[in-house]
């Protein structure tokens, strides 16, 4: 990430003793971290704090020289939370100043980049059916080298409230899956998407459901719609995204969502794909993930990066897509530009397909190494699939065209 760093200075007097010194400074930019340090004096006691207007964040007192703000990660004595544009203040108690004291102030505010982030936007917990603690789900992540993780029990948030007070190496998502006779649906984003649920759901109560949530700001993902066991059964609309690979690639209908969707884009539909683990316990399959170009890693940029579809689905770890652009516009943006580049390395024996409006292309794999131009002048879109035999390895939501 980008940084800068303010310094900030104060002299205090013995006649200061005993009273609170705001420092303000102001975020004008989209910042994702604070960290904020200090140091003064000798023979001095100077405690710290941190409010954001009249709130106060967080009081650490004389136990820390640094403090790490972030909507993930905060020191504790202090609250996580999203870096919002206003004005802040560093809190000096200035609780025994023995002499003329100088106090140095450094504050770094650590910008919000673009980058690809990798997790999983399905999974279940003990709060559900699932076998694993949060906690436990948290470390396997870790362990999978994840950068988020949504949080989607079914019909229950108390997953979310105990996500809300966490301290997380990565982000969480909070979530919930609305679990129905009719079909699954997720709504990301929220500690409490919907006020209650009912076992049992007509067409009107599930569309009343995914209308509150929608109220409420949740992002609205249809879930293995083509699953044998559990289909959607209703109409699709009001939703951001379908859940084009879930758990195993052979397991849940996945191949015909991706008919479905392929449909779609050769009716000029954009609707863009995730992916979700669509994990309960450890059994040894190969499950999805998804990788996302988010603006930084807090929960409402990865959400709007998914909402976007500037993310591709994956289980092959041997893949990796190096470059898939149309001039400046990458995956899920609108190109000015038709010649498409396709730079990615994968097994020798894979296959590597480009789908565009008119035509599907197998690209020439060198030795698992693919580097190729394509025209796509005569084209509204184009993705990529990879497959092993006819199991997909790798899928990207489209680029597009006017």
């Amino acid at each position: 990430m980008e940084s800068t760093t303010l310094h900030q200075s104060v002299v205090v007097h013995p006649y200061d003793e005993k009273q609170l010194r705001p420092v303000t400074f102001e975020v004008n930019d989209e910042v994702e971290r604070l960290i904020i340090s200090y140091r003064f004096s000798e023979g001095n006691v100077v405690d710290l704090g941190l409010a954001r207007g009249e709130e106060i964040i967080g009081w650490s007192g004389g136990a820390r020289k640094e403090l790490i703000i972030s909507e993930s990660f905060a020191t504790p004595g202090y609250l996580h939370t999203p870096i919002t544009t206003g004005t802040w203040s560093v809190l000096l108690g200035l609780y025994k100043i023995r002499g003329e004291c100088r106090i140095d102030i450094d504050i770094t505010f650590q910008r919000k980049t673009p980058r690809w982030l990798t997790g999983d936007t399905h999974i279940h917990s003990e709060h559900s059916d699932g076998k694993l603690s949060v906690e436990a789900l948290i470390e396997r992540a870790m362990g999978l080298n994840f950068d988020f993780l949504c949080l989607t029990d079914h019909n229950t948030t108390t997953q979310n409230r105990v996500i809300a007070g966490m301290n997380a190496p990565l982000t969480l998502i909070p979530g919930m899956e609305l679990t129905t006779d009719r079909g699954h649906v997720n709504f990301l984003g929220l500690t409490q998407p919907v006020e209650r649920f009912l076992p049992h759901f007509s067409e009107q109560d599930i569309t009343a459901k995914m209308d509150e949530a929608r109220r409420n700001g949740a992002r609205i993902g249809i879930n293995h719609p083509f699953c044998h066991y559990c289909p959607w059964m209703l109409p699709f609309r009001g939703h951001d995204w379908l859940e084009l690979w879930n758990g195993p690639w052979d397991a849940t209908g996945n191949e015909m969502t991706f008919q479905y969707w392929l449909q779609l884009l050769y009716d000029g539909i954009r609707m863009p794909v995730t992916a979700g683990s669509d994990f309960h316990k450890e059994k040894g399959q190969i499950l999805p993930r998804i990788s996302v170009r988010a603006q930084s890693a807090e929960r409402e940029d990865i959400l709007r990066g998914l909402e976007r579809g500037q993310s591709y689905l994956q289980s092959d770890s041997e893949t990796r897509l190096n470059r898939f652009v149309m001039g400046t516009a990458g995956i899920g943006d609108t190109a000015d530009s038709a010649l498409l580049q396709v730079n990615l390395d994968t097994r020798p024996d894979n296959q590597v397909l480009l789908y565009t409006q008119k035509k599907i292309y197998l690209l020439n794999n060198r030795n698992g190494h693919i580097n190729q131009e394509v025209d796509c002048s005569d084209s509204a879109f184009a993705f990529l699939r990879v497959n092993r035999e006819q199991t997909a390895q790798l899928i990207t939501n489209p680029i597009f065209r006017e």
